[in-house]
């Protein structure tokens, strides 16, 4: 499960708005926060390499406490802005949930088994969908929806549809949703030598007489 009570994030008040503020709070290793939704809003910030060691060990869907002015409240990833240059975190959006109130959260794919239009007949999968949008309560949260492609073959698919959840989460991302296709090897064109044209032959007449 992504659920963990003992998960601690602590945050410190922030008092300073504005992109000048921001910049000196990331400039001393601290990343900007808002924290939304059962309440008012509330600002603070967290150390930077705490942040990106909890989305490394257990990545975005991860349910954890927050601690700010002094009380934890429970809360997800809502949303992570980045620079779009260096590609670094420079905000995250943090939205509360409720143990008893079913929230939506964005949960990784996890491919299973070896399919057989791998292994006896040598395809290839294709997996487009790398996460799928779930909604339950924090703790039923599954860590990934594990998709099996055991009995995968050329020309098979798996969509959402075709997923059991475990008991208590409901697919909220579109059924439609393609998560694996099994296809085959791309068959090699051949491309024929092109064909030298016959040189023109000019017959040979009798020459017109001059008049």
């Amino acid at each position: 499960m992504s659920f963990d009570t003992n998960l601690v994030l602590e945050a410190k008040p922030r008092e300073e708005r504005g992109k000048n503020a921001s910049r000196r709070l990331r400039a001393a290793g601290m990343i900007p926060v808002t924290v939304y939704g059962h309440g008012d809003a509330a600002v603070g910030a967290v150390a930077k390499r705490e942040i990106g060691a909890l989305l490394r060990r257990h990545g975005r869907s991860q349910v954890f406490n927050l601690t700010i002015n002094g009380e934890a409240t429970l809360v997800k990833i809502a949303e992570l802005q980045l620079d779009p240059v260096k590609g670094s975190l420079i905000h995250a959006d943090l939205m509360r949930v409720s143990l008893t109130e079913k929230t939506d959260f964005e949960v990784p794919v996890h491919i299973t088994g070896e399919a057989e239009g791998v292994k006896l007949q040598g395809g290839l999968l294709d997996i487009p969908t790398h996460s799928l949008r779930i909604r339950c309560l924090p703790t039923a949260l599954p860590e990934a929806i594990n998709v099996d492609v055991t009995n995968l073959k050329i020309g098979g698919h798996i969509r959402a549809r075709d997923l059991t959840m475990d008991e208590g989460v409901e697919l909220v991302s579109d059924p439609d949703t393609m998560i694996v296709t099994l296809i085959g090897h791309k068959e090699e064109v051949v491309v024929a030598e092109p064909v030298a044209a016959e040189p023109e032959v000019i017959k040979k007449g009798k020459p017109e007489e001059k008049k």
